[in-house]
């Protein structure tokens, strides 16, 4: 297995206002660490001007409003400093095609190509290589002993998603196993990603999810549901699928899922 000992990687985390960059949904938030082994060389944080409001679902994970990101700077006015960290680099995230996926779809919007060294998903070792109680990044971290004080904001989930990416090389040191995987270009991987990837699987597969939704009146519930297709117009985007609870298709607005669990 490359374990990278010596080489420089760059952890992303981004937080956005929905689920979904191809349904219009923006960066809100960017976090950058650069590190060598186990020393944190150095980070960067932004806010971001999203020019749209951050949905309900999302404002209840990341806690930001849009009082707090309108006179942030808009992508545009940051995305030389994000790409001179980003581009060539050996990347690490935790769910690589959402946070991956946002980036290019801000990169591309202002015709700025670009290809990471490599992409580690410590998601996929995660869901691969260990059996955890959940795979999402708080729940790792939980399991693995490592502190999370600054969960769902942008640098505090990219410090975390280092300390993770440190424990599982090793834990899998000297195993054999492949971390790395290069992409071909970031747009190839991606560019049919327009769910969260768990949906995703759980359409191509007729299968069922777990997602903890916000309804209308702020209530959070978690549903049991099969995913049957997207609805999408001038308006908020609709999930309709199967309720396992209810025994009959309901209509989920993508922004107020929160949390998608295979």
């Amino acid at each position: 297995m490359d374990i990278l000992n010596g080489q420089m990687i760059v952890v992303v985390d981004v937080e956005t206002t929905g689920l979904s960059a191809d349904f219009g949904d923006r960066i809100c938030e960017v976090g950058i660490v650069r590190a060598q082994d186990d020393q944190v060389l150095d980070t960067y944080q932004t806010l971001v001007n999203p020019q749209r409001s951050i949905s309900p679902g999302a404002a209840r994970v990341n806690g930001l409003r849009d009082e707090d990101v309108c006179r942030a700077a808009v992508f545009a006015e940051i995305a030389g400093e994000v790409l001179a960290r980003i581009d060539a680099a050996v990347l690490v995230c935790h769910n690589a095609p959402f946070d991956l996926g946002f980036l290019d779809a801000e990169l591309s919007r202002l015709g700025l190509p670009w290809q990471p060294a490599g992409v580690i998903d410590t998601l996929e070792i995660a869901r691969r290589y260990f059996n955890f109680y959940s795979n999402s990044l708080a729940a790792v971290a939980d399991s693995l002993g490592i502190e999370t004080p600054q969960a769902h904001r942008a640098l505090g989930d990219a410090l975390t998603t280092f300390q993770v990416f440190r424990r599982f090389q090793r834990k899998l040191a000297g195993q054999g196993w492949d971390l790395v995987g290069n992409y071909r270009t970031v747009r190839a991987q991606l560019e049919d990603v327009i769910l969260p990837p768990e949906i995703q699987k759980a359409m191509a597969g007729d299968k069922a999810v777990t997602i903890t939704y916000i309804d209308a009146r702020g209530d959070e519930t978690i549903r049991k549901i099969t995913p049957l297709r997207v609805l999408a117009g001038n308006g908020p985007t609709y999930l309709v699928a199967f309720c396992h609870m209810r025994q009959e298709n309901r209509h989920f607005r993508l922004d107020r899922i929160v949390r998608v669990e295979s």
